[in-house]
């Protein structure tokens, strides 16, 4: 019976350091802004660089390099394919294949997982209307 009253006593201290520690914050997945240079910056510069140009950190240490996000008016004869760019962006727009995942992540249902459609809907809409203003223009090369 000796033992009960220590091993109360380590229960007890054990209980006083787990609180005294600092409490670990969640990561957080979604950030507050909905700009949509901002969602850019958290969501897609990782692997497609600040500059948007395929380059980020991420880039070398995927199987295909990722896209040059500012030449999309270019390859589309000096039409943004904002309804594509959205499809991609929410994953509509691909196959993924039979074994595997894609590269890119799929951020449609990764939003409205933590948040509402509505507001989902409203963070992807700003995102490519971000992506329309870095376009370069139809006639750079």
């Amino acid at each position: 019976m000796r033992w009960l009253p220590l091993t109360a006593v380590l229960l007890a201290l054990s209980g006083y350091a787990a609180l005294a520690e600092p409490p670990q914050e969640a990561p957080v997945i979604l950030i507050d802004s909905m700009a949509g240079s901002d969602s850019f910056e958290r969501y897609c510069a990782a692997c497609h660089g600040t500059s948007a140009r395929g380059d980020g950190p991420v880039a070398s240490a995927l199987r295909k390099r990722p896209a040059d996000l500012t030449l999309l008016l270019q390859k589309n004869g000096g039409t943004f394919p904002r309804d594509r760019v959205r499809a991609f962006i929410t994953g509509t727009g691909r196959q993924p294949p039979a074994h595997g995942t894609t590269e890119m992540p799929v951020w449609g249902p990764m939003f409205r997982m933590f948040e509402s459609d509505a507001r989902a809907a409203a963070r992807i809409d700003n995102l490519v209307a971000y992506l329309h203003t870095i376009q370069l223009p139809a006639s750079a090369k």
